[in-house]
């Protein structure tokens, strides 16, 4: 493999940078302990037991019939022996984008790995595909690098209303249109011809079509990188996690005041230890959305009455009770609820996320507490920096490390260069201009002393010598211009690929460009480079 993968450090500022670097200065906020502690992982394995029935493992013989090879066997043996998750997940997006929802994805399966040997019991990685979420602009594009070395954003239009103050339903209800088509073009467009392109675009094609819903697209373009790999793939609207999840969100509702008193006193909390609340929490907002007359819409209350934030629409509480048996996939949790109501619908008993996850957790934790659902641990993910022969080669060339073209791009490269003009070179030209003035002198003395009538002579040749040193040194400065504009050019085409928008590789670039470069081993080569809290 000809591409460089190096594992990163997971960097993050605030809380999350402390839970990664400082895990004890923070420890407070979790439910679970530290995530390179085997006994965290047994300690948490304990309260799913104790907590959920036999049921909870045979509902989720519901998805079995869906299931075919690997997984299905994985799925049966994790039903059987009453078996845990690792969690994951992303929201849905365009073309399987950013890169690190892939780096979450091999993260969940090694550590599935891992604590089935030291748990001795099954242990299958989950991805739970965030479909749920209404902000179409989040997750409607995919960004890539192109033939030329210029960042390029593939986008799509939702196909519903998009004037302001229109509807905004979910993601999971929007369908791709025709325009997913030119999208598919462009990413062709985009990558090199190789021997790995055609089967690494034809199903990429067969999953985002027109017609079909944008999340079950992902679902399905992330499902057949990973076939190998024996994931269960589920989306957070799919009826399974609806139904589980009926008497957890009417309890959300029945708890709103308790729920909102908690993460108030928890944002408090975070905010007296000198972090940033990940996630602001609004008096009289529940952690509820419901869809209403205009979209997916934030449940708030006054007293008994619910009210929706955009529409207005009036609920009560029986209202809510009737849509939780009658149309679940209207209601659904917020961020902050989310991850309860995966570990209420899945055992799980480790949550691979993020910086922004690994902050907004800290407060989820009350909210676990609340409903008496046992917190899983919360695991880092891995991440990692492609770099291609072409940046690889720059790179090389002048000793640059990728780091050093992090943040502004224009500001860095300034940066190197200046660094890179030689100073001994402005040394040398103004030590040969006092060196030839004090020649010059000498020269000078010594020829007026026999013929006073020289001045005139000497005079033009000294002009003659400065005029043909500052030649000299403008020459050498244009090379050295020369010279630096391409070596700027260079240097915009490694960071680029490198830090595309000023922002790491991982957070922007779609993996489908490097997939048609390298090949489907490249998953393989990233999964073996793969290192979590308990290696």
């Amino acid at each position: 493999m000809s591409v460089r993968i190096e594992p990163v450090p997971l960097t993050a500022p605030g809380l999350a940078g402390a839970y990664v670097d400082d895990y004890p200065r923070v420890g407070a906020f979790y439910l679970a302990d530290a995530p390179n502690d085997l006994d965290s992982y047994r300690e948490v394995a304990e309260r799913i037991r104790a907590a959920y029935p036999a049921s909870r493992w045979e509902a989720l013989s519901h998805f079995v019939p869906a299931l075919e090879g690997r997984p299905r066997e994985r799925l049966g043996a994790l039903i059987e022996g009453r078996g845990l998750f690792v969690a994951t997940g992303q929201q849905a997006g365009l073309f399987v984008s950013p890169l690190y929802t892939l780096y979450k994805a091999f993260t969940a399966q090694r550590m599935s790995q891992q604590l089935e040997e030291h748990l001795e019991v099954p242990v299958m990685p989950l991805f739970s595909t965030a479909s749920e979420d209404h902000d179409w602009a989040e997750v409607s594009h995919a960004h890539v690098i192109d033939l030329d070395n210029r960042l390029r954003r593939l986008s799509v239009q939702a196909p519903h209303a998009a004037e302001e103050g229109g509807p905004t339903p979910s993601v999971e209800r929007i369908l791709l249109g025709e325009d997913v088509e030119h999208a598919l073009d462009s990413l062709a467009q985009a990558t090199p011809d190789s021997e790995f392109k055609a089967g690494i675009l034809e199903p990429l094609r067969d999953a985002y079509r027109p017609g079909r819903g944008l999340a079950e697209a992902f679902e399905a373009a992330l499902g057949h990188l990973l076939r190998r790999y024996a994931f269960l793939l589920v989306r957070t609207a799919h009826l399974y996690v609806k139904r589980e999840n009926r008497e957890l969100l009417w309890s959300e509702w029945e708890q709103r005041a308790e729920s909102e008193a908690r993460l108030l006193e928890r944002s408090q909390a975070i905010s007296q230890a000198g972090f940033d609340p990940q996630v602001g929490v609004a008096t009289g907002a529940t952690n509820l959305f419901l869809e209403g007359k205009l979209g997916r819409d934030r449940v708030l209350y006054e007293g008994d009455t619910g009210r929706l934030r955009r529409s207005a629409e009036v609920l009560r509480g029986e209202d809510l009770r009737s849509i939780l048996h009658s149309t679940p996939e209207r209601l659904s949790p917020g961020a902050l609820l989310r991850p309860v109501a995966e570990a209420r619908a899945f055992p799980v008993v480790a949550h691979v996320v993020g910086p922004g996850e690994i902050a907004y957790l800290a407060q989820s934790q009350v909210l676990f507490a609340l409903h008496e659902v046992p917190a899983p641990v919360v695991v880092p993910r891995a991440a990692f920096r492609m770099i291609e022969p072409k940046v690889a080669r720059v790179l090389d060339k002048y000793g640059i490390r990728p780091d050093e073209l992090a943040g502004d791009a224009t500001r860095a490269i300034n940066r190197l260069l200046d660094q890179r003009t030689p100073p001994e070179l402005q040394e040398s030209l103004a030590r040969l201009r006092s060196d030839v003035a004090a020649a010059l002198d000498r020269v000078e003395a010594a020829a007026l002393g026999f013929d006073p009538g020289a001045q005139s002579l000497l005079g033009s040749g000294q002009r003659a010598i400065h005029s043909s040193i500052d030649g000299l040194e403008s020459r050498l400065q244009a090379r050295l211009r020369e010279k630096g504009q391409i070596v700027r050019g260079q240097l915009e085409k490694a960071a680029v690929n490198l830090y595309p928008g000023g922002k790491p590789q991982e957070r922007m670039l779609s993996p489908y460009p490097f997939l048609v470069r390298y090949g489907e081993g490249l998953l393989d080569e990233i999964y073996q480079k793969v290192v979590t809290p308990l290696d």
